[in-house]
């Protein structure tokens, strides 16, 4: 049978031990060589994914609910609203093609890309487009639509 002195014994070993291995754990990562490495593949990550996501803050005025998004440096024929009851629906298209010849060595290179990227956000009360406004200046997509919130009055009957 066991004493308590030795089981509380072998249990601080554990923990040491274990302590140990987090330790070396720890010191892997924190090496030069690893800390480079992780910081390479985070970086073929960000090339492999180029895409910048569309940010979307909104807020209210007495008159009006605003919705300001921040996106992608794109032109403005590149931008597509759509309106489906209370969602609306931004999507940003980006289409390059690139097609080079070359004289002296007798090539040609042709080189095309289409990067597509899209949110949807839920909006407070369904809207019709007419009722819509939007400004876009600067990678700001400005959205404003009217309030439809009425305020109804209470009648107090006192007896």
């Amino acid at each position: 049978m066991k004493k308590k002195a030795d089981l509380v014994n072998q249990n601080s070993e554990k923990t040491l031990g274990s302590l140990d291995f987090f330790q070396i754990v720890d010191q892997f990562f924190r090496s030069e060589p690893i800390k480079q490495f992780i910081g390479e593949f985070d970086a073929i990550l960000d090339q492999s994914f180029p895409h910048q996501p569309i940010t979307a803050d909104t807020y209210e005025t007495d008159e009006n609910c605003i919705i300001t998004l921040k996106i992608p440096p794109v032109k403005k024929d590149q931008i597509r609203l759509e309106l489906y009851e209370q969602y609306l629906t931004i999507h940003i298209t980006n289409k390059e093609e690139i097609q080079e010849y070359n004289e002296n060595h007798a090539t040609f290179r042709s080189f095309s890309s289409l990067d597509r990227v899209s949110k949807t956000i839920l909006l407070p009360y369904p809207v019709k487009e007419h009722e819509i406004k939007t400004t876009f200046q600067d990678g700001t997509l400005l959205v404003t639509i009217p309030k439809k919130v009425r305020t109804i009055e209470i009648e107090s009957h006192d007896d």
